[in-house]
């Protein structure tokens, strides 16, 4: 009795004590945004903010904890295969009538276990169970495409931030030549050399580069800001991130010329589309089998204190079972409905599918497109910003000769700073280029 009491006891605490926290793998995440891509960049800043991203971001761990609902929505359509067995301690009264040789007590105390199954004959509810598989393994995707989507956040911020600090460094030079043309100009002015309406230009000027540079100041501020929410950090430590020198950043990347077939097709999206199609085609076979009838077995095995005899005697035992099928006859067309429901379902998820494999082909296009043109837009401006060095080395030797002045000099330099800050822009351009490529084909190159 005591044995039987403590094994009862533990199966009422079995589920109180279930696991149900996902310790979740950081190198099954790291895996999913393919790391040897990013290591081509060459820096190993860049991978330390992957990683922290990766490790820390709210909105990415949410996608974890999405894709355990969907592991445990499989468990649960499992559960449903099984038999099930209840227990339950009651207190019964009752008032029946005298019947001769057979002594009832009327009240007392009854322990009946239940059993209940399905037979799945038809393998109707092995079907939910591979259908929730389905979704399970489409949520999968659908993480790693959350993941994807953030290290390109990452890596856009970031880059761009080395743009700007590469762009703030070239336009504090340039108001530093705007301000010495603005002395020399006030002295010029002195001496009666130029009018109040040159003086004023050159100061104009000056003011133009400095509103210029605090532009750029504040877009680089609002970049960190958002590389710490990225990061999962506070904003208030951006002061302290630490990045490489944009002139090193890169510098052996190569964008491939074509994509093969086989990874537009790999993209975690376009999986994920066909593992949903094919779940909305199981639940139509699920939804024809409703029309069927179901299969039941329930068995019922009490003891009780209302017969004469122990309370686990056998004389004190009750023992039925059932079994049978039950099949609906009239119930307003749900069944019908939800059949035809299931097929538009289905016809709905076709279609989303052949368009996410349209815009993947698309995206990938693009990008090939875009990274192809904007490689030649940037040995244009490469091939500009050195002549526009050399024409500073000409200026350089002529004011050394003495044939132009001070002004035209620093006009030249600035100049050529300009022809620098564009050319860094088509620079950064190859590597969001890049990214759009890694992007277009779900992280696979």
């Amino acid at each position: 009795m005591r044995k039987f009491l403590i094994i009862m006891f533990i199966l009422f605490l079995l589920p109180v004590y279930a696991k149900t926290e996902q310790n979740f793998d950081v190198n099954k995440r790291i895996s999913y945004i393919n790391l040897d891509f990013w290591q081509k960049f060459e820096d190993e800043y860049l991978i330390c903010y992957i990683l922290e991203a990766i490790k820390n971001n709210h909105q990415a761990k949410s996608a974890l904890y999405k894709s355990e609902q969907f592991r445990q929505n499989v468990r649960l359509s499992l559960a449903n295969q099984l038999p099930t067995l209840n227990v339950a301690a009651n207190y019964l009264g009752i008032k029946i009538p005298m019947l001769d040789n057979f002594t009832v007590k009327k009240n007392g105390f009854v322990l009946p276990f239940e059993f209940n199954y399905e037979a799945d004959l038809l393998f109707k509810n092995a079907n939910k169970t591979k259908s929730q598989k389905k979704l399970y393994q489409a949520q999968l995707y659908d993480e790693k495409t959350a993941y994807i989507m953030l290290v390109t956040d990452v890596a856009t911020t970031y880059i761009n931030i080395l743009k700007f600090d590469k762009t703030i460094f070239l336009q504090q030079k340039i108001v530093k030549n705007k301000d010495e043309i603005l002395k020399n100009m006030q002295r010029k002015y002195q001496n009666g050399i130029v009018s109040k309406t040159e003086l004023n230009n050159a100061l104009n000027d000056l003011n133009d580069e400095n509103i210029e540079l605090e532009k750029i100041q504040k877009h680089r501020a609002l970049l960190l800001d958002n590389l710490a929410l990225l990061c999962a950090d506070s904003a208030y430590n951006t002061s302290d991130y630490k990045r490489a020198d944009f002139d090193n950043f890169g510098r052996n990347l190569k964008l491939p010329d074509e994509i093969p077939s086989d990874l537009i097709f790999n993209r975690p999206d376009v999986l994920a589309a066909q593992e949903k199609l094919k779940s909305a085609k199981i639940d139509i076979t699920v939804a024809r089998k409703d029309f069927f009838p179901t299969f039941n077995i329930k068995g019922l095995y009490a003891f009780n204190t209302l017969a004469p005899g122990n309370f686990f005697s056998w004389g004190a035992t009750l023992a039925t079972i059932i079994a049978g099928a039950t099949q609906g006859i009239f119930e307003g067309g749900r069944k019908v409905a939800n059949l035809h429901y299931k097929k538009a379902y289905y016809n709905e998820l076709f279609e989303k599918f052949l368009h996410t494999n349209l815009c993947a082909i698309k995206e990938v296009n693009d990008a090939l497109y875009q990274a192809k043109y904007d490689s030649k837009i940037l040995n244009d401006s490469h091939q500009k910003y050195n002549v526009q060095k050399n024409n500073l080395k000409l200026q350089k030797s002529r004011y050394e000769n003495g044939l132009i002045d001070n002004i035209s000099m620093l006009d030249e330099m600035s100049e050529t700073f300009l022809q620098e800050q564009n050319f860094v822009e088509k620079k950064t351009q190859k590597f969001l280029d890049a990214i759009s490529i890694y992007k277009s084909v779900g992280g696979a190159i």
